[in-house]
Order: structure tokens, then C-alpha cells, then sequence
């Protein structure tokens, strides 16, 4: 399942969409804490909280819990820029993400790789960075958060794989590794967002 709803055309030479994307357990939600951290108060900069029908109080990914009848509602009444599904749950970014692009600023959103070419059609100024890990770190951490049986990980690691030999990928896209100290990634991510901003936001 991936559904979508149409940018508008006035985002045309406005803001840009930067979005997160690589393989669960590579550090995402601490990446993005870490920069959202850095632009506290910086108005120009809205980090996205995304709709996923899994209860808050099991993740710690800053998102927004939902029902799938809740999401279905919300997904019919046109509230996401674009929803898909994954590992038996739902996902989708909210139309909010629109306001600060509009004013040129930067959204910056946890996302989904095979989003990419539907999020590249909608968005004139779309920044993808795939953050990457090495594969037995990655494994490690799999097996550190609990959630999943040894089975379980072995698929995701697998599905990695073969996303990675898809040509999601343009040569803008940044590739980031995050195989060491978060702090190394993070301040790289800082500036990767500060890039995309206007001169006199910085």
C-alpha cells in the first residue's frame, strides 16, 4: 500500500524536504534528536512527526500513535502527503510538513526508501540522506533493541540488501554512516540541513 496526495505547485523554488531514510537499527531517531537538539527555536526548521499504528508508549520514536481505522480515517480525509505500509503497520507523513516549505524553510522527515521516487515527483527540492551501517553493527543492534527474533532480523538484513540494489538513488542523495560515535553523524546530518537553508535563516 502507498498512497499520496499531490504537492502543490506553489512549493515550486521554495523550501526543501529532507528526508531520512535507511534500515531499522541504524540510528535515525537518535540522529534526528541529536540535530533537533542543534535548531531548537530555529523556526525555519520543523521536524516531522509521522503517523504509525503502533502505541507511542512501545518506541521511542517521537511519532504519532494511531488506530488503523484512526489512520484510515485520516488517510480518506487527505491528512498525509504520503502513507505506506511496512512490517505490518502503517506510515504516513502528515500534510504539516507543507507549512515550513512553503515559507522556504526545511522539513526534516524520517522516511521510507521506497517512498523515494513518489516523494521525487512530488517535491522539486528533496534532500535524500540514507544513512548506512555496517552490517554486523547493524545486527547487533537489531538484536540489542529485543523486538525481534533472530529469524526476524536475518529478514530485515536480507530486505536491506536487496533495497540496496534497487536504484533508489540519485546522485544527490548523501550516503552517511553512522557505524561509529553518533556525534560523527549528527554534526554531519547539522550541516547537511543547514545547507538547504536559506542564508538569512542560518
Amino acid at each position: 500500500m502507498m498512497a499520496q496526495n499531490q504537492a502543490p505547485s506553489s512549493l515550486l523554488g521554495h523550501g526543501t524536504l529532507v528526508l531520512l531514510v535507511g534500515p531499522s537499527g541504524s540510528g535515525k531517531d537518535s540522529l534526528l534528536d541529536f540535530a533537533r537538539e542543534h535548531f531548537k527555536g530555529n523556526d525555519q526548521v520543523q521536524f516531522v512527526q509521522r503517523c504509525i499504528t503502533r502505541l507511542k508508549e512501545d518506541d521511542t520514536e517521537d511519532h504519532q500513535g494511531m488506530t488503523v481505522a484512526q489512520f484510515q480515517k485520516a488517510e480518506r480525509e487527505g491528512q498525509f502527503v504520503i502513507s505506506w505500509g511496512a512490517h505490518g503497520l502503517y506510515y504516513g507523513l502528515p500534510a504539516s510538513l507543507l507549512e515550513p516549505l512553503e515559507k522556504g524553510g526545511v522539513a526534516v522527515a524520517n522516511g521510507s526508501r521506497k517512498t523515494i521516487p513518489v516523494l521525487r515527483d512530488q517535491f522539486p527540492h528533496l534532500k535524500v540522506v540514507n544513512l548506512t551501517v555496517q552490517p554486523d553493527i547493524l545486527a547487533q543492534r537489531l538484536a540489542s533493541r529485543g523486538r525481534e527474533s533472530a529469524e526476524e532480523i536475518e529478514k530485515r538484513l536480507v530486505r536491506t540488501q536487496s533495497l540496496k540494489n534497487q536504484n533508489l538513488f540519485d546522485d544527490d542523495t548523501v550516503h552517511l554512516d553512522n557505524s561509529g560515535e553518533l556525534a560523527i553523524a549528527g554534526q554531519e546530518f547539522i550541516e547537511i540541513i543547514k545547507a538547504c537553508l536559506p542564508v538569512d535563516a542560518l
